[in-house]
């Protein structure tokens, strides 16, 4: 599994650079409206590249939290096009790009590095 998810990761990260999912409309998009992502609400696990694993739990109004071994922080995600960004308390922040039923995500860290740094990436899977 470690050698198999860096590989998923770039394959993803490559859909979403060639934007192979911009046809694909969230949940909320209505009829004459541009498609945009809806939030994904629920208890995710995340897993990084660097080995982190965090628990992001997202509320259908956008509130969230993040639960890591040595972090904790609430936040609130904003829909973004295709993407919803999650701004952390803690001056991180994350953008989730859907990619079939996972997101792809985005971290950096401090928040003030969006975007000119190269983000930590991640798969994102709905908690079971």
């Amino acid at each position: 599994m470690p050698r198999l998810l860096p590989i998923v990761l770039v394959g993803a990260a490559i859909l979403v650079v060639l934007g192979s999912l911009a046809d694909a409309p969230g949940k909320d998009a209505r009829p004459g409206n541009a498609p945009e992502a809806a939030f994904p609400v629920g208890t995710w696990r995340v897993e990084f590249t660097n080995g982190v694993i965090e628990e992001c739990r997202i509320g259908n109004g956008g509130e969230s939290s993040v639960e890591e071994p040595l972090r904790r922080s609430n936040g609130m995600a904003a829909v973004q096009g295709d993407s919803v960004v999650i701004a952390f308390h803690d001056d991180r922040v994350e953008r989730w790009t859907p990619v079939g039923r996972r997101f792809v995500v985005e971290h950096w860290f401090p928040a003030s590095r969006l975007p000119i740094a190269t983000p930590v990436l991640g798969i994102a899977e709905l908690a079971q």
